[in-house]
C-alpha cells in the first residue's frame, strides 16, 4: 500500500475513532498531543525535520499533522501538508522514516513539488516556523466513514478542538 493511501486509511480510522454525535462536545484537555515547534527554514526541493525521542509504536498509532508559515506570509497565516503552499507555487509533501532506532528518532521529510506534480520545487524556500502534531488514538477499532470532527486541513480549527495553547 502507498504512503497516500495509508496516511488517508490513518485519517479515516482516527476520525471515526474520535467522531462525536451531533451535540456532544469535543475532548478534554490536549489528547495526549506532542507539539514539535521548529524556527525558520530555508531549503530547496526537501527538508529534513527530526523528532527525536519517539518510539515506532507512537508514531505507528498516531495522525501526524504538519503545518508551516512561509515567509512571504502575514505570522499567523498556517498552511497544512499536504496541499498548495502560498500563492499555489508549489505543493508541499511529507513522508515519515524512523532516523535511529537507539534513541528512537524519526525524520519528517518535507518535500516541495511543482503544483502538477511533475517534479521537485527549484526554487529556495523559507518558511519562518513549522509545527508539527502528533495525535495519538485513543483506541484502534476497525475503520467505517464517518465525517471529520474537524478540519485538519485548518491549523486553528486543530488548535481549538484539541485545546492546544500557542
Amino acid at each position: 500500500m502507498n504512503y497516500t493511501k495509508c496516511l488517508i486509511a490513518a485519517l479515516v480510522l482516527f476520525t471515526s475513532i474520535v467522531s462525536c454525535k451531533k451535540g456532544d462536545t469535543g475532548p478534554a484537555g490536549n489528547a495526549n498531543v506532542i507539539q514539535y515547534n521548529f524556527g525558520s527554514q530555508t531549503f530547496t526541493g526537501v527538508l529534513n525535520l527530526t523528532l527525536s525521542n519517539i518510539s515506532q509504536g507512537k508514531i505507528d498509532s498516531s495522525m501526524v499533522l504538519i503545518y508551516y508559515n512561509p515567509s512571504t506570509e502575514t505570522s499567523t497565516a498556517w498552511y497544512p501538508v499536504p496541499g498548495l503552499g502560498s500563492g499555489g507555487l508549489y505543493e508541499m509533501r511529507y513522508l515519515i522514516y524512523q532516523a535511529s532506532v537507539s534513541p528512537s528518532n524519526y525524520f519528517v521529510a518535507l518535500r516541495a513539488n511543482k503544483p502538477d506534480g511533475s517534479g521537485a520545487y527549484a526554487s529556495a524556500l523559507t518558511f519562518t516556523k513549522i509545527r508539527v502534531f502528533i495525535v495519538p488514538a485513543s483506541s484502534v477499532l476497525p475503520g467505517g466513514r464517518q465525517a471529520a470532527p474537524v478540519d485538519y486541513s485548518d491549523y486553528y480549527a486543530v488548535k481549538k478542538y484539541y485545546n492546544i495553547p500557542d
